[in-house]
């Protein structure tokens, strides 16, 4: 069995010992991770302001095609205050090539947004980062873990893909939202939460395929 086939399976016997398992994972996380922008060592601010630029340009885009615009945006538009105020020209040619605007002007509305209702910083809450326009549950959700390490793992579809493996899930209503939401207390929890969920989105990014 090949290295990718062994954490799967791994995976799969630890159904039995989940107290294990996210040592396990982020072992693997910590061996393998890619090094991706928003992922370097900073300032709660920045961190801030990184998982949300991100979030955005990651909703329906590959990383691999986000890592060079997320690079030139940040270093363009620097922070909450400056996204709040930037011109629609410069907004647009900085996201110039990525597609899908409206991400773009809604991350510029969500900036205006959280500068006059938030006193400039990123609400904690899923129900406050709901109001936010462009964020709906999984962004919220992938903001709460990885900005402010709250015990929360996202199903985007790496996640889904990781619990469709290990639990071998094929029709309908098996693989549905629901059932799919109830599974994932299967990973547990682990103090390094904002690891954790990026740890297993890792693993359906980078192995299964």
């Amino acid at each position: 069995m090949n290295v990718k086939g062994t954490l799967i399976y791994t995976l799969f016997e630890m159904h039995k010992d989940q107290s294990i398992l996210p040592k396990k994972i982020l072992y693997w996380y910590d061996k393998n991770k890619r090094h991706l922008p928003w992922r370097i060592k900073c300032s709660q601010k920045k961190k801030e302001y990184y998982t949300l630029v991100s979030e955005f340009m990651l909703q329906q885009t590959q990383v691999k095609t986000v890592i060079p615009y997320f690079n030139n945006f940040i270093s363009k538009i620097q922070n909450l205050k400056k996204l709040s105020t930037v011109s629609d020209a410069k907004l647009m040619k900085c996201w110039e090539g990525l597609g899908y605007y409206s991400r773009a002007r809604n991350l510029k509305k969500t900036a205006k947004k959280i500068i006059s209702e938030f006193n400039g910083d990123l609400p904690n809450t899923i129900e406050e980062l709901k109001t936010l326009p462009g964020i709906g549950d999984y962004t919220s959700r992938a903001i709460m873990a990885i900005a402010f390490n709250k015990p929360i793992i996202p199903l985007d579809g790496n996640v889904e893909r990781v619990l469709k493996r290990v639990f071998y899930l094929r029709n309908d209503n098996e693989i549905s939202k629901e059932n799919l939401i109830n599974k994932k207390s299967f990973f547990g929890k682990s103090n390094r939460s904002k690891d954790y969920a990026q740890a297993i989105m890792e693993i359906g990014a980078l192995i299964c395929k």
